[in-house]
């Protein structure tokens, strides 16, 4: 790296540091979710069947008595509460407007208590998340190109905490050049920054991260977002942070690539910076682009990898982080055991990866070795209706 560079990279890291003493959720919500010896896995699908639980072997890698744990809409993506045993699930249905729905959690057993259902303000919501104090949940709805904020009181109950519509704002963007896919705003995603300030969405439809400062636990916790643009027709769909703070990483459903920013906040206000000559094919070659989607993207607790997974071409790929500038290389692409990859999660110890395969009805258990990185070729495979998310507990 150049001196201007370095000289920008050492004072991202001193404002990254100051950041982090000054907000104690800072680390926290860097690190992975610790659970001592998870014997139970929890699977999102796209039926009304609902939310499934699966007994979990770590020793072997098995999935063994695959049930229901509780009868609800299209639960296609969960999110835990970090101080409370309650778990939290959109209900995309298809037609009008979805649902955000929270149950009880028995850690002994996985099973499944149903607390509540609200709207969540819109149609399609594909993701939730749950900011680091546990106050706030976040949904974003993609078909009705919304973000929605629900405050959590006491047990976790949820209350319309406001709500920022894509569709019917001033504020937004030029629609995308894909016309068949960027028709409209479609939030994709929304995930808590490591020192829990802000909430960030995809916006697929705009080519646009929408970012959001948070207050959590006040009656209207979101503010007006800040609006970064991606490249025309990427259609960005979900994000995520380097454990150092200064990298952001976003996957690209419609281009199928992911593309390195450097997250910076100047006074207060978010400012990532694209980097120059960061864009990462998920293809193995652009002949396979018609008919793929770029997916999911996850970052190793220390740093050194990233894995995204493709629909479509049906991929898993792990790539080496550079050290000094964040920057990606392949290293390894797999078949992910089964069509329509979707989520996916590596269970506590990061000796397993477990893949949604939504088209063939099928969960894929890889091998991982945390220290180089690499999955095995071959996964177990798992039979389950139209799996779309993992939870461990």
């Amino acid at each position: 790296m150049g001196t201007q560079t370095a000289n920008r990279y050492s004072t991202s890291r001193r404002q990254f540091l100051a950041s982090a003493s000054a907000f104690p959720f800072a680390l926290r919500a860097l690190a992975s979710p610790i659970i001592s010896n998870p014997r139970w896995v929890l699977l999102g699908t796209g039926t009304d069947k609902g939310i499934y639980r699966a007994a979990w072997n770590a020793e072997s890698g098995e999935l063994s008595g695959i049930e229901v744990a509780a009868a609800t809409q299209h639960p296609s993506f969960l999110a835990k509460h970090p101080l409370l045993p309650i778990l939290y699930a959109v209900n995309e249905t298809p037609a009008g407007d979805g649902a955000l729905c929270s149950f009880r959690l028995d850690p002994r057993n996985a099973m499944l208590t149903p607390l509540e259902r609200v709207s969540s303000g819109g149609n399609g919501p594909c993701y939730v998340s749950v900011d680091a104090t546990g106050n706030n949940a976040f949904v974003a709805n993609y078909g009705g190109g919304s973000l929605a904020a629900f405050g959590l009181g006491s047990g976790g109950a949820l209350r319309s905490a406001g709500f920022f519509d894509c569709r019917n704002n001033t504020a937004c963007g030029v629609l995308g050049p894909n016309t068949a896919r960027q028709e409209a705003a479609h939030m994709h995603c929304a995930v808590i920054s490591p020192d829990n300030r802000f909430v960030l969405a995809c916006n697929l439809g705009e080519d646009a991260i929408e970012i959001f400062r948070i207050h959590p636990g006040a009656a209207r916790p979101m503010e007006a977002p800040v609006r970064f643009a991606a490249r025309a027709g990427s259609g960005p769909r979900h994000l995520a942070f380097h454990p150092n703070g200064l990298w952001l990483y976003c996957i690209h459903e419609l281009d199928c690539t992911i593309d390195l920013y450097d997250w910076n906040v100047n006074n207060g206000a978010p400012a990532p910076v694209l980097r120059k000559d960061s864009v990462t094919s998920t293809l193995a070659s652009q002949a396979a682009l018609p008919g793929s989607t770029g997916c999911e993207i996850a970052v190793s607790p220390d740093g050194r990898f990233v894995y995204g997974n493709t629909r479509g071409e049906n991929s898993l790929v792990v790539y080496r982080v550079n050290a000094s500038t964040g920057l990606l290389t392949e290293q390894q692409r797999v078949f992910s055991g089964g069509g329509a990859t979707r989520h996916f999660a590596f269970d506590p110890s990061r000796r397993w990866l477990l893949c949604a395969n939504q088209g063939t009805s099928t969960v894929t258990v890889f091998a991982h070795d945390p220290a180089t990185g690499r999955l095995a070729e071959t996964p177990k495979s798992f039979a389950l209706n139209t799996p779309m998310f993992v939870q461990f507990v």
